[in-house]
């Protein structure tokens, strides 16, 4: 049905032109349904001529709200040729989310120009260039495209789709376009702003608290369980009457109501400790985490992981597998297991009193019963309820901080000056957009900031090779605690730009922990006596100073070395200094690297040596107690073992420092 209306408004030829606009047509197509969409509030009938369209799966509606006649139609006729052939005949289509995003822009635009007395977009391409000049102007002004600089870009990602479908054809119109757009979108590039990295201080309070709640709630879940389920169970036997007007449950004993009374207060609010926690240990998008089933939660050879899907950057849907801490494979597993108490409770209500109940309940409790998304059922003492909340609201559980308000500190503001990131928003519709924070303001949380935090605690404290993030974005050895896994490739373009802002700042950092090693004598590997050898070389007889005749203090060393040190990585277990060149690739396996000339390692990485060491010498242990006629199979598996083990008691070794093993 929709490819007949495709038909309908568009004419696909190699390129994508719309047809014409006319009454007749317009009526004609006005009841056609598009798609149907399961919502928390029933079934969601999406026709031509509606206001809005969903289509099943997605999570929010494209609206033509206010567009007159003929400008819907054009909305509506892009809209579906985005959807159907993308930017022409053979093309890719175009996802839901940026339809939508192109389509509100244009409509925007629309809307201003009805204003004017301008019915469509097309007469866009027939009017005189000095008012089409004055229009442009006039619209900009309005909308305050000076501060509000996304307006800028927004209309000329508009215009790029306007063309694509013929709306606007004449170059001369789209030249006047580019002339006065392109100043705002230059100044909306350079105002850019990344994100806040979460403070260290702030991160491990709100850790700290989210892993106590818990803790309290797995403490107290056997006794609030025994409760919920015998709530169910008497569900059948209850009076029709009693649920005509809602869903509370009125079948405890005085007793059992006083103790739901008391437990209740270690769950209303897990969800949201919850989500914190997955966040945090993850590295996920916010919808990523919005899309983790009630089963997202496994464990395969001790390691934990969740399953989620990646939208964002890929066509369709791809199922991705993320290790994460136990504390957000413990909130999973919990909130799921409460989940099916909720969902069996709603299919109860619906069996014996859907006659009873007011249909925005029954269709509330219908779509929970259907659903299975972990993050979407709240948590009434005696009730059922559902949400189907996407994003992030003022009073939503998604939003930290409702949960938290953390003043930050002037170590907290150094730290966040320091890594270039010291602003209350980056949103250029907030009041505090790009404004620093003071000492005593509350830290502003948004969803995102958990994944640049993530990224920035990887790199910061070398539990991953920076040139392999970029490129993998994932865990490098199972014995550290947080962890990426199992990503599509389309999504390491944005990594490499979360990455590349630290990498500076980590060079100049490494470079300090180099020379302050190797005055000490600790540095170990082929490449550490090389590294002090040349150190010599450059600082003359002065080396234990810092001073030569090329550089007025070790300062200067430092920041010279780390501003020509392009090829330099920060590995787990050392450095490597000979950057992209290198062959090896699998920095969760050193023993390849003790012996090259490029590598070395300070006492700053003796832990993960330690680490090796002893996971080595347990795994070979194993290995031993193995049946004589399977040990042939595992050959290579010992043999890499026992490579391991040797490279980490030689580096432990060269770093001269006792190791006292518990």
């Amino acid at each position: 049905m929709i490819h007949d209306v495709v038909d309908t408004v568009l004419n696909v030829d190699g390129a994508i032109r719309l047809r014409p606009f006319s009454t007749e047509k317009y009526q004609r197509l006005a009841s056609t349904v598009l798609w149907q969409a399961n919502r928390n509030t029933g079934t969601m009938i999406s026709r031509f001529s509606d206001d809005s369209w969903l289509r099943n799966g997605e999570k929010s509606s494209i609206t033509f709200h206010q567009a007159n006649t003929e400008l819907g139609y054009e909305l509506r006729a892009i809209t579906l040729g985005m959807l159907a052939h993308g930017a022409g005949e053979g093309m890719q289509p175009v996802k839901w989310g940026t339809t939508k995003r192109i389509i509100r822009c244009s409509k925007r635009f629309g809307l201003w120009l009805q204003a004017q007395n301008i019915r469509s977009l097309h007469q866009l391409d027939v009017l005189p260039l000095l008012r089409l000049r004055h229009l442009i102007g006039k619209f900009l002004t309005a909308n305050n495209a000076s501060k509000h600089i996304y307006i800028a870009q927004d209309v000329s990602s508009a215009l790029y789709w306007w063309q694509q479908y013929g709306i606007i054809k004449s170059a001369e119109r789209v030249d006047l376009f580019t002339e006065l757009l392109s100043p705002l979108i230059a100044l909306q590039s350079s105002l850019r702003q990344k994100h806040a990295v979460i403070p260290i201080r702030i991160m491990k309070l709100i850790l700290k608290e989210c892993e106590e709640q818990l803790e309290h709630a797995e403490r107290h879940f056997d006794q609030w369980q025994a409760i919920q389920l015998g709530l169910n169970n008497r569900i059948a036997g209850l009076n029709p009457g009693h649920f005509s007007c809602n869903t509370f449950i009125d079948a405890l004993s005085e007793t059992e109501a006083e103790e739901l009374n008391h437990l209740h207060a270690y769950f209303k609010r897990i969800r949201c400790y919850v989500f914190v926690v997955v966040m945090a240990y993850s590295g996920m998008r916010h919808s990523e985490a919005m899309a983790l089933d009630d089963d997202a939660a496994f464990s395969r050879d001790a390691i934990h992981y969740l399953r989620s899907d990646l939208s964002k950057t890929t066509d369709g849907s791809q199922a991705l597998e993320w290790v994460v801490s136990e504390q957000a494979y413990r909130g999973v597993k919990l909130l799921g297991k409460m989940n099916t108490i909720y969902r069996a409770r709603a299919k109860q209500l619906i069996q014996f009193y859907s006659n009873s109940l007011p249909e925005k309940r029954f269709l509330n409790l219908q779509f929970g019963a259907e659903d299975n998304k972990l993050f979407r059922v709240r948590y009434p003492k005696q009730s059922a309820w559902f949400s189907n909340q996407s994003k992030v609201s003022k009073n939503g559980f998604n939003n930290v901080n409702t949960l938290f308000s953390i003043p930050v500190t002037q170590a907290d503001i150094e730290q966040l000056e320091t890594l270039g990131c010291n602003v209350q928003s980056v949103s250029a519709t907030s009041k505090n957009f790009r404004l620093p924070y003071q000492v005593g303001i509350p830290f502003n949380f948004t969803s995102h900031q958990f994944r640049h935090t993530f990224a920035w605690f990887i790199v910061a404290n070398r539990l991953g090779d920076l040139d392999d993030i970029k490129y993998q974005y994932k865990h490098l050895e199972s014995s550290m605690t947080l962890v990426y896994s199992h990503r599509g490739y389309d999504s390491m373009a944005e990594v490499v730009r979360l990455t590349e802002s630290f990498e500076a700042y980590l060079t100049e950092q490494a470079m300090t922990n180099l020379v302050s090693a190797a005055e000490q004598g600790h540095l170990a590997g082929r490449g550490g006596q090389k590294f002090v050898e040349i150190l010599k070389q450059v600082l003359g007889d002065d080396f234990e100073n810092g001073s030569s005749p090329h550089f007025a203090n070790m300062q200067e060393l430092l920041t010279y070395t780390a501003k020509h040190s392009s090829n330099f990585r920060g590995l787990s277990h050392g450095y490597c200094t000979k950057g992209t060149s290198c062959k090896v690739r699998n920095a969760a396996d050193p023993s390849h690297c003790i012996n090259c000339d490029s590598y070395i390692a300070t006492p700053k990485h003796l832990p993960h040596w330690l680490v090796i060491k002893q996971r080595c010498e347990q795994q070979l242990t194993a290995f031993e107690q193995f049946p004589e006629e399977m040990q042939p199979r595992f050959a290579s598996f010992k043999g890499a073992l026992t490579d391991n083990l040797h490279a980490a008691n030689r580096i432990i070794e060269q770093l001269q420092i006792n190791v006292k093993e518990a």
